[in-house]
């Protein structure tokens, strides 16, 4: 398969579609690294987002981002740090998810790290995991903001009324509405993979509610963690600089969780790059095609 190099690759194992991490690059188009030095002081709007946004600009020929990257406590992408401490209900659904990612079960490198969650530390084969990733499932909104592999790009494209989100990795969206409209009634739309989310400013922060999710995703693949339908997710981006934006990710769900859960995350600025098409089906037929 000589037309892309991806990020992630699937292989069969005893029937099963497994994705294991490697390096992303997809051919570029002309690169300017400087736009994302620190050193480059050129005026910018903290209101506009729009732009291209990597979390492992490394991946893309760019200056390295230590900030951007996760402190990855086991194997795995996605949702890191502490666990957020679950309720019966959560503890039924972490029960009934069964990662491939992180150290696997009974492992030496899982019994020396027991200061590790469990979740990162029960890995199956693939072949036995349920994560929705290896049906070629949506990843849901966490896993997509939060993506911390191979370096997939978040485009974010910005009118007045609307943000939209596109998300290279299972090619993605979400759309963020800034019209001034309020959260709607749950019962009022169908659950979905990502929710459904209002935005406004509070000064130079773009602050983002999100409700109306389905529970049909998961938070992270490394540790599985669950959410319900009563998942409440807060954004706050900031742009601190021109080749920089800031996210603190604040989780609410008493479905799952007994306390909310606030983590951060930061996306380096790629004007070297445009998001390529991925379809997780057609991936999986390439690479069994000769």
């Amino acid at each position: 398969m000589n037309r892309h190099r991806l990020s992630w690759f699937a292989v069969l194992v005893s029937g099963a579609v497994v994705f294991t991490a490697g390096a992303l690059a997809q051919g570029r188009g002309p690169v300017n690294n400087d736009i994302s030095s620190d050193t480059d002081k050129s005026a910018f709007d903290k209101h506009d987002f729009s732009g291209l946004w990597a979390r492992n600009p490394q991946a893309y020929k760019m200056a390295p981002c230590p900030e951007c990257r996760d402190k990855a406590l086991a194997p795995g992408y996605g949702f890191f740090g502490d666990i957020p401490p679950r309720t019966a209900e959560g503890e039924k659904k972490f029960n009934a998810n069964h990662p491939s990612r992180g150290y696997e079960l009974n492992s030496k490198e899982a019994n020396e790290h027991p200061e590790v969650d469990f979740g990162m530390r029960r890995a199956i084969i693939p072949s036995k995991g349920n994560d929705p990733e290896g049906r070629c499932e949506p990843l849901g909104l966490m896993r997509l903001i939060a993506f911390s592999g191979g370096g997939a790009t978040m485009q974010m494209v910005q009118r007045p009324d609307i943000i939209i989100q596109r998300f290279e990795w299972t090619w993605d969206n979400r759309e963020i509405w800034m019209d001034g409209r309020k959260l709607p009634n749950v019962d009022d739309y169908l659950p979905r993979y990502n929710g459904y989310s209002v935005g406004h400013w509070d000064g130079d922060t773009l602050v983002v509610d999100t409700v109306n999710f389905n529970d049909r995703t998961w938070l992270s693949s490394g540790s599985a963690a669950p959410h319900t339908d009563k998942l409440h997710v807060i954004e706050r981006y900031r742009r601190p600089d021109l080749g920089h934006i800031e996210v603190e990710i604040t989780l609410e769900d008493p479905g799952a969780f007994t306390k909310p859960h606030t983590f951060k995350r930061q996306h380096t600025l790629d004007q070297g790059w445009e998001i390529h098409e991925y379809v997780c089906n057609d991936l999986v037929l390439d690479l069994t095609r000769k």
